[in-house]
């Protein structure tokens, strides 16, 4: 099982090209199921995390390959949703 404090902060990893797509910043979560539904991770965009905006995608949990110790593996197409200036 995993909890949601191990997510926090782990760098997510596109399977298909090998790079760092961001990090976790939160999770969507289906509570009639009692299930995560979704990832929304933090890409670059602040200088020094302080100055511009960040942009955020929701990653599927169906995309989501392996959580490791230290990443999260994602397999994901160019149809990702993404999402400018989401508050979380």
């Amino acid at each position: 099982m995993i909890n949601y404090s191990d997510l926090i902060e782990k760098d997510i990893i596109s399977l298909q090209h090998g790079e760092n797509i961001g990090q976790f910043d939160d999770a969507e979560i289906d509570v009639q199921k009692g299930k995560i539904t979704a990832l929304y991770i933090e890409e670059g965009g602040k200088i020094l995390g302080v100055l511009g905006k960040n942009r955020v995608r929701t990653i599927s949990w169906k995309d989501i390959v392996k959580i490791g110790v230290d990443v999260i593996i994602v397999n994901i197409d160019s149809d990702i949703r993404k999402e400018n200036n989401k508050d979380l």
